[in-house]
């Protein structure tokens, strides 16, 4: 009796207590025993004697692959590393009439073989790894980006880039997210952050070789980038950076960013930098570093508590926190704690543009580089919202008496319009400016003629509204079609080509047609002679 067999044997039972005993259902024996239902159903319904007769043809049964076992077995005794896939294609490349398998087949039967003659697969660096003794406190820390889709609030997907930094002593963890790539300059920021949050600095700290930090290895002469290269200048840590393909290097943070994949970020849904940034702090002081490490068996805050006396002393050199100022989108939005706030036109100027943001008594308050508050909202309940104040949707360099004044004078400050003006003011009081621009944008593009036929129109149908306004002089302004003039054949080739092209046909007089039919019918009469 083979493995297989046995395996066989041991399910079916296992399956038949269950049923028996636990009074599983179907489906459910099915996901405890990771099995299709359809399976669980077919052992169910079979007795002893009928499991019997299926157990003895599976053992007698062929394997489509056994005509090829020796060529298998001899190319894996030869070549030990080989993976299934590579033995599919040798077979296919020594046997013409090899069939067409599903590759999953051809490593069943790989891994058989392998178990049935004792080949094992290895590797040809066979790499052997060995305990890392515990690193002093405050010695050293290890860096890594990491990236995953999320599901938006919109029910759109967006991508998010984290930076995570770990204290391999405490395994205290910081973490950093945005929704676009790292740059020097923003991974600079972020360990700002992290030295922050950890309330000091390592002696050194371990990355990959990333472009965000390196432009090449050099043969260990590495080249820095102009950021960073500074910035390592101005911090007493030191830099150590991983070979080339070499994670295992920096184990500790590669965990790390596993464990935030597979927890912190599991389901989550993205709002905006800020928001997933300040769920992601609260996620670290509640389980990142609060619960027990499964390696130190000890739980990474307290031993951060004690860590954190080693640490080098941190003093910021540039401002991490709010007043750094919010991004401005070319919209003339900002985006702020999960909600979109509406600034006034031309507050966007380039990438750079930032403003800062104040919060009191729910109310918002948005100030410009300078200090100088360019816009206020009150703070919505929840988040996914879009806050606009209409005034930002306007041009409030011009007053409203200025465009009224305006109106006024294009209509020659006829009484038509000042009734037109004053029912508007009674029926839009809060959109007048709004009113007055749309008609005086209409007035410019008709002409005068037209928009006064317009605005005869409306009064005498108490219509007062500028869109109306807008519909009426439309479709009472004239047809602008014109009169193409006959277009003028250049004609191709010489002087005798071009005399031919202006010879005018002979035009006969109109009184030559009009004198055949004035004279009298009989004139034309046929004359008939007899002889």
């Amino acid at each position: 009796m083979d493995k297989k067999q046995k395996d066989l044997i041991i399910m079916y039972y296992e399956i038949k207590r269950i049923r028996e005993v636990e009074k599983f259902s179907i489906q459910r024996i099915a996901d405890y025993l990771g099995l299709n239902f359809r399976t669980v159903r077919k052992y169910l319904s079979m007795t002893d004697q009928e499991f019997e007769a299926c157990l003895s043809t599976q053992g007698s049964r062929p394997y489509v692959m056994d005509q090829y076992k020796t060529f298998v077995v001899n190319y894996l005794g030869e070549y030990p590393d080989t993976p299934a896939s590579v033995v599919h294609d040798k077979l296919k490349e020594c046997f013409g009439d090899f069939p067409q398998l599903d590759p999953k087949t051809v490593y069943n039967y790989v891994v058989k073989v392998r178990g049935e003659f004792n080949i094992p697969k290895v590797t040809r660096s066979d790499r052997q790894y060995t305990a890392v003794p515990d690193l002093p406190m405050g010695q050293q820390a290890q860096v890594d980006f990491g990236m995953k889709r999320l599901r938006t609030s919109k029910g759109g997907w967006q991508t998010v880039y984290f930076f995570a930094m770990l204290l391999c002593h405490s395994r205290q963890k910081f973490v950093l997210f945005r929704d676009e790539p790292f740059t020097s300059q923003s991974a600079v920021e972020a360990h700002e952050k992290a030295f922050g949050f950890f309330q000091g600095i390592p002696r050194e700290i371990v990355y990959d070789q990333d472009v965000v930090f390196i432009h090449s290895e050099n043969k260990g002469d590495y080249k820095l980038t102009d950021v960073f290269g500074s910035y390592l200048a101005s911090r007493p840590f030191k830099a150590v950076f991983c070979h080339a393909a070499d994670p295992e290097s920096k184990g500790k943070v590669e965990n790390v960013v596993k464990y935030i994949k597979q927890n912190f970020l599991y389901n989550r849904i993205f709002t905006d930098n800020e928001t997933i940034n300040t769920e992601a702090i609260a996620w670290l002081n509640r389980t990142g570093n609060m619960m027990k490490h499964n390696t130190t068996c000890r739980v990474p805050y307290t031993e951060w508590c004690n860590e954190q006396k080693y640490l080098l002393a941190y003093h910021p050199i540039f401002s991490t926190d709010g007043r750094s100022g919010h991004k401005v989108l070319k919209t003339n939005v900002i985006k702020y704690r999960g909600n979109i706030y509406s600034l006034p036109f031309g507050t966007y100027k380039d990438d750079e543009t930032k403003v800062h943001v104040t919060e009191s008594d729910n109310q918002l308050t948005i100030s410009d580089s300078l200090g100088k508050v360019i816009a206020s909202h009150l703070i919505p309940e929840g988040k996914g919202r879009t806050v606009i104040n209409t005034s930002h949707r306007r041009n409030p360099s011009v007053k409203v008496s200025q465009l009224r004044d305006q109106t006024r004078e294009f209509f020659s400050y006829s009484t038509d319009i000042e009734s037109f003006l004053t029912n508007i003011e009674r029926l839009y009081p809060r959109y007048v400016r709004d009113q007055l621009s749309a008609l005086l944008i209409c007035c410019e593009k008709h002409g005068r003629q037209n928009s006064e036929i317009a605005l005869e129109f409306c009064i005498r149908n108490k219509i007062y509204s500028a869109n109306d306004f807008k519909s009426v002089v439309e479709s009472q302004a004239p047809d602008k079609t014109t009169r193409q003039k006959p277009l003028s054949i250049k004609p191709l080739g010489g002087t005798k080509t071009q005399m031919i092209a202006h010879i005018e046909p002979q035009k006969s007089d109109i009184r030559e047609y009009e004198s055949i039919f004035t004279q009298n019918p009989t004139d034309y009469e046929p004359v008939y002679t007899t002889n």
